[in-house]
């Protein structure tokens, strides 16, 4: 426990599979009694626990500056979990220098414990860039390999098509993606070095498409029953979820892991506030508005475990999510008839919001800290953010971290108010 501009602050620490690595006393806290606010942020794709808590104490000052009257019956909790950076994406790099294939490995490596002699060897292999097939056919083994977390949603693994898809059409479809383009040292075209672009935009996609299915496993196994444990130990306790990116399905999907009573007023969740969320649009619709996937979303089963509004924040200048995951998952449906329903089929949250079915959410432009939005339970707000998370901050994933503004924080308050 500690304290972040005020307001007390506590930690729950996870390990892959969703168990509890540290508690941070936060249940003796809530048991102990005084506590009736609880503000939950998980952070999304970040380089170690020093960058997420880096995130923590900056949106949670915001946080405190907004709610003066209820420090004293209110905590914040920091979700820490072993997710990944690629060094090339860290929008704190203005200037992205390449790395090397050592580097790639070294930085992923953490995240992948049981697996580093297989990090280790795509490393050398991308700093190798052998002329060989079967050196390429090695690396997209040892790159599938990387992903050994369930998906749980079948809205949200057009990526895995990359696993078993042909290694020719593969990388060269991710080579198309690649910000280098392909060239011999006599600046003729070289099918190889195109194709080994291709490989580290591959080892890009498997490693982030495991943090994607790893946070919904955290959520629904972590703290989802994490939750329900509070709730039972401080009847009448408000939890306000909030998540960034991998970490918006985090929260998401802890919904799913709540005990089964917990819904409708006996749920402990009052607001769910996805911030850029990097998976499927399609998460809570039922059907799912589009003719090309078939079924509910995974989570359209769990809307009455929020005992108030469904909150998320878009931005036509997150380039993660509104191309290149889109992109990553082309190879699902190479018969679709057009870019747009690609786009739309495997389209993130944090693009065009939650995509429901008829008459769909309510889209009203994110505002001003002090603004009375009028939210109302049970309904689905999609935030337009164009006009304050617009900030241009790596190649890879543009506006999709810029989201320190106190427009950003201000809706999961006045929800909870």
């Amino acid at each position: 426990m500690t304290d972040i501009a005020g307001l007390t602050y506590y930690e729950l620490d996870f390990n892959a599979d969703g168990t509890l690595s540290s508690d941070g006393g936060l249940p003796a806290a809530v048991q102990g009694g005084g506590i009736q606010d609880v503000y939950v942020l998980s952070h999304g794709w970040n380089n170690g626990v020093d960058s997420a808590r880096n995130l923590y104490q900056a949106m949670f000052t915001l946080l405190a500056g907004m709610i003066p009257d209820k420090l004293d019956s209110s905590c914040a909790v920091g979700i820490i979990w072993p997710s990944l950076l690629f060094p090339n994406d860290d929008p704190a790099t203005a200037q992205p220098i390449p790395s090397t294939g050592q580097q790639i490995a070294a930085a992923i490596a953490p995240a992948f414990p049981a697996q580093q002699q297989n990090v280790a060897t795509l490393g050398q292999l991308l700093d190798q860039r052998p002329q060989d097939p079967a050196a390429l056919e090695q690396f997209h083994t040892l790159a599938s390999s990387l992903v050994t977390t369930p998906p749980l949603a079948p809205e949200d693994s057009g990526q895995a098509a990359a696993i078993t898809g042909d290694t020719a059409a593969v990388f060269g479809n991710a080579a198309a993606m690649s910000k280098t383009p392909g060239s011999s040292a006599q600046g003729l075209p070289n099918p190889f070095s195109g194709l080994w672009n291709g490989a580290e935009e591959v080892l890009r996609s498997m490693s982030y498409y495991e943090m994607k299915n790893r946070a919904g496993v955290i959520g629904q196994s972590g703290l989802g029953p994490i939750l329900g444990k509070l709730a039972a130990a401080a009847p009448g306790i408000r939890v306000h979820l909030m998540g960034h990116s991998f970490g918006a399905r985090l929260v998401s999907y802890s919904l799913s892991g709540l005990p089964p009573a917990a819904t409708g007023a006996n749920s402990p969740v009052k607001t769910l506030h996805l911030i850029q969320g990097a998976f499927s649009h399609f998460a809570f619709a039922a059907p799912v508005p589009d003719p090309l996937v078939l079924g509910p979303g995974a989570l359209s089963g769990f809307i009455h475990n929020v005992n108030g509004p469904l909150l998320c924040t878009f931005s036509a200048a997150d380039r993660a999510v509104g191309w290149w995951y889109p992109a990553a998952s082309m190879l699902a449906h190479q018969d679709t008839e057009a870019a747009a329903d690609l786009t739309y089929q495997w389209g993130g949250m944090g693009h065009d919001g939650y995509q429901q079915p008829p008459p769909g959410g309510i889209q009203i432009p994110l505002a001003a800290q002090g603004t009375e939005y009028g939210f109302q339970p049970g309904q689905f707000y999609l935030l337009d953010s164009n006009a304050v998370i617009k900030a241009d901050q790596s190649q890879f994933s543009g506006a999709h971290s810029d989201i320190r503004h106190p427009e950003v924080v201000w809706p999961v308050v006045d929800a909870s108010r």
